[in-house]
C-alpha cells in the first residue's frame, strides 16, 4: 500500500496549494451578455488547430472517443506547456462537448507538470484551469506531489498541521473563496486525508470533522465524501495502489458501510459513494430509485439522488448532443424526486464548467414536459448557483441572473440583499 511521508519543514505547502490553487476564480467574462453563446462552444482559431484536428480524426473512429482524447492529449506533452495543453483540450471540447468532463485528463497533466520538479507544486496548482474539467488538475498536482513519500504522517504530526488544514480553504489576506470553491476545497482536504492516515478511514473522517465546521458553514459532509470517494472511485495507480485493501466487492458494499452507522455523516457517504460499483444499475430509473432506497430518510434520499446526478449528467447530458435520456431518467422515477433529477443535472453541468449555462436551460425545457414542479426544481437549482458561485463578484452575479428567463432572473437577483 501507498504510504506518505511528512517533512516537518513543509507542513504549510498543503496549505498553500489549496489556498492559491482553490482561490483563483477565472469565469467573470463566461457570462458577458454580448456573447451569445456558452465560450466553450465558440470557434477560436488558435496555433493549435491542427494539433486538435489531427486528435480529433484520431479518435473519430476509436471504439472509445472520450477515452482516445485522454490518450492522445498527453503524447503532445513533450512540446506543450500546460496552459497549451488545456487549451488544446478546450479546442477539442468545442468540437466534442461530451467531453467537457476532462477530469481525468487534468490530473495526468497536472501529474506530468509536477513531476518535472515536485518542488514546484504549488506554482503547478497556481496555473491549473478553474471550473474546467470538474477541478481535476489542482487534484492532480496534489497527488503527483504526494504519492513517491515513504511514511505516512503520525498522529503528532496530524495533530501538528490540523490548524493549516482547518485554515487553508478560508478567506486570507485579498482572497475571499466562494462558495463553490470552499466546498471543493473541503472536498479535496477528504482526499488529502485519506493519503496523509494511509488509507485509515475513520480517521481521515475524524480529521474532517475536527477542520471543516466553520462559523458561517459546515463542509464535513462534502469533506467527508471525498473521503470515501477515494475508497470507490480511485482515479490512477497510486490512487488504487492506496486503496487496494480495503476496497468491497459490490455484494459487501452493505456489510462494508454497516461500521460506519453510528456516524452517520460517514455512513451516507460510504453507501452514496458506491455507486461506481452499480454503474450500470444507476443509469436507469428503476436502478437509481433502488440504489437510493438504501435509506428511508427523505433528507438522505434526496442527497443520494443529487450525488448520482453527477455521474448521470455525465453520460446522458454531456456525452449526449441531446437529453432525452436524461429526460426519460428523470420522468421515470418516483414523484418527489423527478424535479430532484433535472435539478442534480442542471447543478452538475455548472459545477463541471460554469459556461454551460445555455444547456442547463435545455434540461429545464426538458422538465416542463414532465411537470410544473419539475421546471420549477430546475430553475431554482440554477438560480441558487448564482450565490454558490458568484456572490462575492457584484458584476459576475448580477451579468449570471440576468441571463435567467423571467421571473428567474428577478428572483436569482434578490438573493443578493
Amino acid at each position: 500500500m501507498t504510504k506518505i511521508r511528512y517533512n516537518m519543514r513543509r507542513r504549510f505547502a498543503i496549505a498553500g496549494f489549496l489556498a492559491v490553487g482553490l482561490g483563483i476564480v477565472a469565469v467573470l467574462l463566461i457570462f458577458d451578455k454580448s456573447v451569445s453563446l456558452p465560450m466553450v462552444f465558440r470557434r477560436v482559431e488558435s496555433p493549435l488547430s491542427a494539433s486538435a484536428e489531427n486528435i480529433l480524426r484520431t479518435c473519430r473512429d476509436a471504439p472509445h472517443t472520450l477515452s482516445c482524447y485522454d490518450a492522445e492529449i498527453p503524447k503532445l506533452l513533450n512540446t506543450l506547456t500546460m496552459e497549451d495543453a488545456f487549451a488544446l483540450t478546450r479546442l477539442i471540447q468545442q468540437r466534442d462537448p461530451r467531453y467537457l468532463n476532462c477530469h481525468v485528463l487534468a490530473h495526468y497533466i497536472a501529474e506530468r507538470e509536477t513531476a518535472k520538479n515536485p518542488d514546484r507544486w504549488e506554482d503547478v496548482v497556481a496555473r491549473c484551469p478553474v471550473m474546467m474539467c470538474n477541478n481535476g488538475c489542482p487534484h492532480g498536482s496534489l497527488m503527483e506531489r504526494f504519492k513517491n513519500e515513504e511514511d505516512y504522517l503520525t498522529e503528532e504530526q496530524i495533530q501538528s498541521i490540523k490548524p493549516d488544514l482547518a485554515d487553508v480553504c478560508e478567506a486570507r489576506g485579498g482572497r475571499r473563496p466562494e462558495e463553490v470553491e470552499r466546498s471543493m476545497c473541503y472536498h479535496g482536504l477528504g482526499h488529502l486525508a485519506m493519503y496523509i492516515t494511509n488509507a485509515n478511514l475513520k480517521r481521515s473522517a475524524a480529521l474532517c470533522r475536527d477542520i471543516a465546521i466553520k462559523k458561517d458553514g459546515n463542509y464535513v459532509q462534502t469533506c467527508v465524501e471525498g473521503v470515501f470517494m477515494s475508497v470507490f472511485q480511485p482515479l490512477g495507480p497510486e490512487d488504487i495502489a492506496l486503496v487496494q485493501d480495503i476496497t468491497p466487492r459490490k455484494e459487501s458494499v452493505t456489510a462494508f458501510c454497516e461500521p460506519f452507522a453510528e456516524d452517520t455523516i460517514s455512513f451516507h457517504a460510504c453507501r452514496k459513494e458506491s455507486w461506481a460499483l452499480f454503474y450500470d444499475d444507476i443509469t436507469t430509473a428503476t436502478g437509481l430509485a433502488a440504489f437510493c432506497s438504501y435509506t428511508d430518510d427523505r433528507q438522505w434520499q434526496w442527497s443520494c439522488y443529487m450525488s448520482l446526478m453527477n455521474p448521470n449528467t455525465d453520460a446522458l447530458v454531456i456525452r449526449n448532443r441531446d437529453i432525452a435520456g436524461l429526460q426519460n431518467l428523470c420522468a421515470g422515477l418516483p414523484g418527489a424526486f423527478r424535479g430532484t433529477c433535472f435539478a442534480g443535472a442542471a447543478h452538475r453541468l455548472l459545477q463541471v464548467d460554469a459556461a454551460l449555462l445555455d444547456r442547463t436551460f435545455e434540461i429545464c425545457a426538458a422538465a416542463r414536459d414532465v411537470g410544473t414542479k419539475e421546471q420549477n426544481d430546475c430553475f431554482r437549482a440554477i438560480s441558487a448557483f448564482a450565490v454558490e458561485g458568484f456572490a462575492l463578484s457584484n458584476r459576475t452575479f448580477a451579468t449570471y441572473c440576468r441571463r435567467l428567463p423571467p421571473p428567474w432572473d428577478n428572483r436569482c437577483l434578490m438573493q443578493k440583499r
